[in-house]
């Protein structure tokens, strides 16, 4: 497969999962909202915009396995959260 294929693959995989679970959580996810904010947690949001830094800078040439990387971390982040809730859970 193409580098600039398994890019754009890489890209909309992890959009995919870092956007909607970002902005689920950020907004306090299945939690009561007693503000009048949308967002309770708005630190969350910068998930979104570490993800997007990681998709411009992959599309520079030189950068690109970096930016991948970088691109990565958010969905990482969550499926590491999501399996250490999950393992613990067993164990409770």
């Amino acid at each position: 497969m193409s580098f600039k294929i398994y890019r754009i693959l890489h890209l909309v995989l992890t959009g995919i999962v870092t956007i909607p679970i970002t902005i689920f959580l950020a907004a306090g996810a299945i939690g009561e909202n007693y503000t009048d904010s949308y967002f309770v947690d708005p630190e969350l949001l910068l998930l979104i915009v570490i993800w997007f830094i990681g998709a411009v800078i992959s599309f520079h040439n030189r950068l690109a396995k970096y930016g991948l990387i970088i691109s990565a971390i958010p969905t990482v982040l969550f499926v590491g959260a999501f399996l250490y809730s999950f393992i613990s859970g067993f164990f409770v």
